[in-house]
């Protein structure tokens, strides 16, 4: 189908242009005279071989179907490449989203880095906090012993045994 819609608009083409057929000639062709000296001639003269002898019209259709085949070809290509800047164009949106993702990430890793210190300073606030808390409660309970025995002494009581604040610590206990 091809072939005849190619081979028509080439026959066709013509006609369409405003072409017309030639006129037969009116006068006769002038008349040369044969050279004398002519012997070179018939070596220097192209001769087309008979096999060789490809109409105008079988040229046309070969060109045809080649300039089919190339636009089949053309056309093949420009899909691959649409698909290929498709694909290209979704890896650059994915690109995008994923450095927003990753500067979102690498922000809240900052900050929670910096509550991460801030964290560890008031842990060690709170260490040196509770320890000396814990030696003011010994100093404290020290002076209440040491206020409970003169109340003693006072009244008059004897202690059986001193109470130091070393021995106010919890013993391990022994297997």
């Amino acid at each position: 189908m091809k072939r005849i819609l190619v081979l028509s608009t080439i026959l066709l083409l013509p006609a369409a242009m405003g072409c017309e057929p030639m006129a037969p000639a009116t006068t006769p062709p002038p008349q040369v005279a044969a050279p004398t000296h002519a012997t070179y001639l018939p070596g220097a003269t192209v001769r087309p071989e008979p096999e060789n002898t490809v109409s105008a019209v079988d040229t046309a259709v070969i060109w045809a179907d080649k300039y089919a085949k190339a636009m089949e070809e053309l056309a093949a290509a420009q899909d691959r490449v649409r698909t290929a800047e498709r694909g290209q164009d979704d890896a650059e949106k994915q690109t995008r989203q994923l450095q927003r993702e990753l500067e979102q990430a690498q922000k809240e890793l900052d900050d929670a880095n910096k509550m991460m210190m801030v964290l560890k300073g008031e842990l060690e606030q709170w260490k040196r906090d509770v320890l000396g808390f814990r030696k003011e409660i010994r100093e404290a309970q020290a002076a209440q012993i040491d206020a409970l025995r003169r109340i003693m002494n006072v009244l008059g009581g004897e202690l059986a045994e001193p109470v130091t604040p070393e021995s106010d610590q919890p013993e391990e206990d022994q297997p």
